[in-house]
């Protein structure tokens, strides 16, 4: 697992990346991420067309702050990666957490082609 940086996210920007913050009661944040490393990592990787992961840490953290970035194969394969047998796995994982955690959001960002440049003529 790689820790990324500013720079790093224009070259990860070539492909799809979903993004998930979680907000913990900050005494179980160190047993969280162990279980997030061991168990529910491998299940996300176990996903068809997620080929990476990676840690995003803080320079200043909010106490009990977990942030993480998958990155997906292309923009053709996000839907039938979310919604596989795997992916399914990899959500249940979460509800031996869900009584703590108190913030949870999953983004997906995907890059744009080049827009077209438009020519008025009056």
């Amino acid at each position: 697992m790689a820790y990324a940086t500013l720079r790093d996210m224009t070259v990860l920007m070539r492909h799809p990346i979903m993004i998930v913050r979680a907000r913990l009661d900050p005494t179980v944040l160190d047993a969280f991420e162990d279980w997030h490393r061991k168990t529910h990592l491998p299940h996300v990787l176990d996903i068809p067309g997620i080929v990476s992961a990676f840690r995003v840490r803080a320079s200043d953290p909010i106490a009990g702050a977990h942030l993480m970035g998958y990155t997906f194969e292309d923009e053709t394969v996000v839907q039938a990666a979310l919604s596989s047998e795997e992916a399914q796995v990899a959500r249940r994982d979460w509800e031996s957490w869900a009584d703590q955690v108190y913030e949870l959001s999953v983004e997906i960002y995907a890059p744009l082609a080049p827009l077209p440049i438009f020519q008025h003529h009056n």
